[in-house]
């Protein structure tokens, strides 16, 4: 029987990118899963593994290679994770951190915040900026001038010199 060619396209990307390795029985009655592509994929086959039970995660990797040069357009994300599961909720093993391992971006230490500086007392905003001049109107409706303090706290009088 020769199937069309679009049904292989469609087909061949399905198995080459969310595949997975059978999974192996440990010796303690978890399960060893490895498989192609992110994390998700293994939990998803862990899901299916482990049914109605639920599952416990005791040690979980999201590894991703980036090949090829960093300029070029020809790059290619391998990605590939590896999870170890223990079927049932009521598992005596307790849960640990998933971690991801990504060699291109390296995991920064983490920031511990240095103590707080002791309060200080804010200064209110500036009224005008100092040296600027703008028209005033003066006593007895004269037409002015005014200049911005020094400190910025305000215009001098109207001046109509």
């Amino acid at each position: 029987m020769i199937r069309p060619l679009w049904m292989l396209a469609l087909l061949v990307p399905l198995a080459c990118s969310h595949g997975s390795g059978s999974p192996v029985r440990q010796a303690d009655g978890g399960y060893a899963l490895s498989c192609k592509g992110p994390l998700s994929d293994c939990l998803r086959h862990a899901e299916r593994l482990c049914r109605n039970d639920g599952y416990t995660v005791t040690e979980g990797r999201d590894l991703r290679d980036l090949l090829g040069h960093e300029s070029g357009q020809s790059q290619v994300l391998i990605e590939k994770s590896d999870a170890t599961i223990y079927c049932g909720s009521h598992s005596a093993r307790a849960p640990i951190e998933l971690k991801r391992e990504t060699p291109l971006e390296p995991v920064a230490p983490p920031v511990v915040a240095p103590p707080a500086p002791a309060p200080v007392e804010a200064k209110p905003a500036p009224a005008c900026v100092p040296g600027a001049t703008q028209a005033c109107v003066g006593p007895g409706g004269c037409s002015g001038g005014q200049a911005c303090k020094a400190d910025g706290s305000g215009f001098d009088p109207c001046n109509c010199g």
